[in-house]
């Protein structure tokens, strides 16, 4: 980066763009609006660059400002995380983790290895973050999360992030009990061509690896299908209607326990998925790599 850049400009810059106008990021920035834009202004004679494009419905950011963004939402989440652990530091806590967990990573894993490690380490704040794997990824990369437990993606992970694969997974069709279908020892995609269909958001690797076993076996995607980011939502939707859902068994164990649900095993699983450990390629402090091992002993694995 250019060298004399002042970071504060360039959080001043992330609020404009979050924003999306100078007069609202001046009143989150506590600052006036001349001043936000004095201080753009010499941001962008420094630079030699405009970063955003103002126009008189507010302002979008150009593509050296988009370029910044990245760099001073690294440095927003790194300003965030020391004033958390600064306040669990007064408050007697020995520190902070934020762990990125994927619905299946949240049945056992992550559950396990965060109570292990608050056992051992009753002194520190753990938070953990169900969300979608795009933003899981995201966050890990800014730094907002330190570890990331999830399905391994469709394609392989960047140099900056290390992973390793902690367990492996099947898919199934679920369905409510007493569906047509219920009975089936096992089933083809074709089988389910005239299905009602229950899907999750197309930003999760789950959404892409269905696609792959729809494109497999040369079937049409569902067109009419309700999507959801929620699986309580779709599980209740299942349970109500006739809809059927390709997931892992391990997400409604419980229900398949309590006869409401069935599934059903796919007869061509394609391949298999992988739940995988992610971290930054930096070195972990000593905390994460605490968490690190709660979670490959919570799996039953060692990749030390």
């Amino acid at each position: 980066m250019t060298p004399g850049v002042d970071p504060k400009r360039l959080i001043e810059l992330l609020r404009i763009a979050d924003g999306g106008s100078f007069t609202r990021a001046a009143a989150v920035l506590g600052v006036s609006q001349p001043a936000l834009s004095n201080s753009t202004a010499v941001l962008e004679r420094m630079l030699g660059v405009r970063v955003f494009e103002r126009t008189r419905n507010g302002a979008t950011l150009t593509e050296f400002g988009q370029l910044l963004a990245g760099h001073a939402a690294a440095i927003d989440s790194v300003l965030s995380r020391a004033a958390t652990e600064l306040e669990a530091k007064k408050r007697g806590l020995e520190g902070s983790l934020v762990v990125g967990a994927s619905p299946i990573a949240c049945i056992d894993i992550v559950p396990a290895a965060v109570a292990r490690l608050k056992r051992e380490t009753p002194n520190i704040v753990v938070s953990v973050e169900e969300r979608a794997d795009d933003e899981l990824i995201a966050g890990l990369r800014s730094g907002e999360i330190d570890l990331v437990v999830n399905s391994a993606g469709l394609l392989a992970d960047g140099s900056d992030i290390v992973s390793e694969t902690l367990a492996r997974d099947a898919f199934a069709v679920a369905m409510r009990a007493g569906h047509p279908l219920s009975a089936k020892k096992s089933l083809l995609i074709a089988d389910l061509r005239d299905a009602q269909w229950v899907m999750p958001s197309p930003d999760t690797t789950v959404s892409r690896q269905i696609e792959l076993l729809f494109a497999a076996e040369n079937e049409p995607w569902p067109s009419q299908a309700i999507i959801s980011n929620s699986l309580i939502a779709l599980k209740s939707i299942i349970m109500q209607s006739d809809c059927v859902m390709i997931l892992s068994e391990k997400l409604v164990q419980l229900e398949v326990k309590a006869r409401r649900m069935v599934c059903v095993p796919l007869r061509k699983q394609h391949f298999t998925r992988e739940i995988c450990l992610r971290r930054r390629h930096s070195p972990p402090s000593p905390l994460v790599e605490r968490l690190i091992g709660a979670v490959r002993d919570a799996a039953g694995t060692d990749n030390r």
